[in-house]
């Protein structure tokens, strides 16, 4: 570890950690890392296919990580880039900002890709150090009703290519297959095992996977259905239909 990486005291609340994310997987190089920040104070995306990063039925597998051991990890697995996503990453921007930045001293020419949910203008606004740390933004709340796209759960997410490795790297990104997937499980704090999918999942063939699982001997699934009160995390998981002209935060 570096002076500069053990001089970080600075942690992140996480969900999930991955290392190995395919080229098409929310991002374009291969062999990347995936961190994903556990909570979300943005009003609820109905629809929500990562629910168990904000939902506090999950709060016991989230755990502090310290900014300097995430660094560390990246030296050690030599990742091909990084995707911070969430849970909302702006909620812990001061952390996320440092992991960018650290990740980009140590890898300059690799790629670091931040999904918000936040519109992009407010993004910008609000955040200006976490968006001048990373080359690639996907913006915005996602909306259930429309249709995916490459990078984006919903064609209303705005994606912008900040840099010049950026606009290299993803160049062409919008005729990408559409859907791309990783499947990975875990042990969660309570012994179950936890089926996880990585990257912009189908509606469709999501909604026929939950309506499989359920039938099957998996008692939860993490995505939010079209009614509330039967939402595997219980009748008052709070959720916001954002399928509207109103603006979000």
């Amino acid at each position: 570890m570096t002076p500069a990486m053990s001089s970080m005291s600075d942690r992140l609340l996480l969900r999930q950690l991955a290392f190995g994310l395919a080229p098409g997987v929310l991002g374009a190089a291969g062999n990347r890392m995936g961190v994903w920040t556990y909570g979300c104070s943005l009003p609820r995306c109905f629809g929500c296919t990562s629910a168990q990063t904000w939902h506090e039925a999950s709060a016991a597998d989230a755990h502090w990580v310290d900014v300097a051991a995430l660094l560390h990890l990246a030296v050690k697995r030599n990742p091909g880039g990084m995707v911070l996503s969430g849970g909302e990453p702006s909620d812990q921007a001061t952390g996320c900002t440092l992991l960018a930045s650290g990740f980009k001293a140590l890898y300059p020419e690799r790629e670091v890709v931040l999904y918000s949910g936040l519109r992009w203008g407010s993004l910008q606004a609000r955040f200006p150090d976490l968006v001048a740390a990373v080359d690639v933004v996907v913006a915005g709340p996602y909306v259930q009703t429309l249709p995916a796209n490459a990078l984006a759960g919903s064609s209303n997410q705005e994606v912008r290519l900040l840099t010049p490795l950026a606009r290299k790297l993803f160049k062409g990104w919008e005729s990408w297959p559409l859907h791309r997937l990783q499947v990975a499980s875990q042990t969660t704090a309570s012994g179950d095992t936890e089926i996880i999918t990585v990257g912009i999942p189908e509606n469709q063939r999501v909604s026929q996977a939950a309506q499989r699982l359920t039938k099957s001997s998996v008692q939860q699934v993490s995505w939010l259905p079209r009614s509330k009160e039967a939402h595997p995390l219980g009748p008052h998981a709070p959720y916001q239909n954002r399928n509207s002209n109103k603006e979000q935060p």
